[in-house]
């Protein structure tokens, strides 16, 4: 089985990347692949944003989604410089979440068969 790893650098509900990563890695975990962590940068860092509420109840909530994997295991790591520039401090986080600079995005790197990158 496979080991995986996400670099996700875009905010959600702008492109289809947040809902891409939740899915594939989903489907991974499915398969009995490793998840060995999503990385949130730049602008990415927003999905672990506990605040965000569509308001709709059809609306999928993409943090909230995103903390569903994290309760099954995967580790979900924010970068700090980019989410005090965005304002986001740590008790805005989802549950699971955690500020991590750089070297936890080498060690998802480091751990993983795959990584899979998404930009704007």
């Amino acid at each position: 089985m496979a080991k995986i790893g996400f670099l996700l650098m875009t905010s959600p509900y702008t492109v289809q990347n947040s809902d891409t990563v939740l899915k594939l890695a989903e489907a991974f975990l499915n398969e009995g692949h490793t998840i060995t962590g999503i990385y949130l940068y730049v602008n990415g860092v927003y999905n672990s944003n506990k605040k965000i509420d569509p308001k709709s109840p059809d609306e999928r909530n993409i943090p909230q989604l995103l903390q569903k994997l994290s309760d099954k295991g995967v580790p979900v790591k924010v970068c700090p410089v980019c989410a005090n520039y965005r304002g986001l401090l740590e008790e805005d986080l989802i549950q699971g979440a955690e500020f991590d600079g750089l070297g936890g995005l080498a060690e998802i790197f480091e751990e993983c068969d795959k990584i899979i990158t998404f930009t704007g």
